[in-house]
């Protein structure tokens, strides 16, 4: 009698289980034919109306381990001419309990990169009803043209200004802050209606932003959103004990953004920046003055356009296989311990390469002028013009037989150095002075004898 009795409840429990899976299948389908009719529409008409632009859901499923998932997402651009950013697949598990007892929309979810939004987000986020305030918690990894910074982390928060004066309309606030080992940055801003465009305007503050390569402090800008325009306005930094002053602009209307940049720097301490960058490997010194303006479009070089104007001055440049290569060449030993201490010139960034026109570093012993082009690929074809004090000519092994006739009246010597191949592996080529300018000089020299015999 105990065996049947405990037969007939596993089979009542068997019963059970397989009405609540079957009642947890069709709740599923039915749940998937609500999304797929009305969810998804809604879904769309929701996220045109907040992002103020088009926007597309390929499928809404949901399903119970993965929660609901959105596939296909694409966004338009804010003119609605095509189609900005297409995101494959969106996760979200949203939690029941808080959405049923505490009137808030509690969610997690994950965005898969894409051909045109290759990082990966994950994010924990809020939805407040009664107060519409929307908190997000996220992390970026692999970000593109960002890998310096490492994995990202941050939150965005938006919601409505509280305490309106009288007659102001409601306003809705967008805080946004970033943080990593090597950045810390903080953006206040407000989304405001302009003759019919939304526009989000606000300030962004870092107390820093580092790498290997270079490491900004005390940053200050006035940041813009126009349509799917993003501009910098006087952005200011510390830079290497310097001031750095910034404007620019990013157009996100494109999966290659076009930006624009025009910096100065002021005072940049050489040897801070030495000791403290990737980019160089000697200690240096001096101090810097620059203007640049560049135009291109994010991650391409080849498109990258672009005019400076640099002075170094009270500086100690480093020796390099540049100057040891034309110490080499001119037979001049002590040529690679000469110390430059100005440098200036105007360079221009096109096709890839670096060209000036006259470049000019400075020591007491000599001057280079150099005229050509360095590639990004590190190649350089270049003509070095070089005036060479006599003591330092004399040093050289055949320069001082000849020098008498190579010397100007200041006693100076000219000539040229082609530079060719890498400035790692440079070759050089010796084009000493004119052989008219020797024959006018040997005239002279004639000249002035006879002048003196009569």
């Amino acid at each position: 009698m105990y065996i049947i009795c405990s037969m007939r409840r596993k089979n009542i429990l068997l019963s059970l289980l397989i009405i609540l899976a079957c009642l947890t299948v069709l709740a599923s389908s039915l749940l998937n034919i609500f999304l797929c009719t009305m969810g998804k529409p809604l879904l769309q008409e929701k996220l045109t109306v907040i992002l103020k632009r088009k926007v597309e859901v390929g499928s809404l499923s949901c399903f119970t381990f993965k929660g609901i998932v959105i596939k296909d997402l694409v966004i338009w651009n804010v003119t609605n001419e095509h189609p900005l950013y297409h995101f494959k697949e969106l996760k979200i598990r949203p939690s029941i309990k808080a959405l049923i007892f505490e009137k808030n929309l509690k969610f997690r979810s994950e965005l898969s990169p894409t051909k045109n939004f290759k990082a990966k987000i994950d994010a924990t986020g809020i939805y407040n009803f009664r107060t519409s305030d929307l908190l997000i918690k996220y992390r970026l990894r692999d970000v593109p043209y960002m890998g310096d910074f490492g994995t990202l982390y941050g939150t965005v928060r938006l919601y409505k200004k509280l305490d309106l004066k009288k007659g102001e309309a409601p306003t809705d606030l967008l805080d946004i802050t970033i943080t990593s080992p090597n950045i810390l940055l903080v953006v206040k801003s407000s989304i405001v209606n302009n003759l019919g465009k939304t526009e989000i305007i606000g300030k962004i503050v870092a107390p820093f932003i580092k790498t290997d390569k270079y490491h900004f402090t005390s940053i200050n800008s006035d940041v813009a959103l126009v349509g799917d325009k993003l501009y910098f306005y006087h952005l200011t930094a510390e830079l290497y004990k310097g001031a750095f002053q910034m404007d620019s602009y990013i157009d996100l209307d494109n999966p290659i953004p076009p930006f624009s940049i025009n910096a100065n720097i002021n005072n940049m301490d050489v040897y801070e920046f030495s000791t403290k960058s990737s980019l160089v490997k000697k200690e240096v010194s001096g101090m810097c003055n620059a203007n640049i303006k560049l135009k291109g479009a994010i991650g391409a070089t080849n498109a990258l356009y672009g005019k400076s104007w640099v002075e170094i001055k009270n500086a100690n440049l480093w020796e390099s296989t540049l100057f040891k290569g034309i110490g080499t060449a001119l037979f001049i030993p002590n040529l690679k311990e000469v110390i430059f201490t100005d440098a200036f010139g105007t360079i221009q960034i096109k096709n890839s390469r670096f060209y000036t026109d006259n470049f000019k570093l400075v020591s007491k012993e000599m001057e280079l002028a150099v005229k050509g082009s360095l590639g990004f690929d590190d190649t350089v074809d270049a003509t070095i013009k070089i005036r060479l004090k006599k003591e330092l000519i004399q040093e050289s092994a055949w320069l001082a037989k000849i020098s008498s006739i190579l010397l100007e009246s200041a006693g100076w010597f000219i000539g040229n150095i082609k530079v060719a191949g890498t400035t790692r592996d440079p070759a050089f080529t010796v084009i000493p002075v004119g052989i008219g300018n020797i024959l006018d000089k040997v005239k002279k020299t004639i000249d002035k004898a006879i002048d003196g015999l009569r």
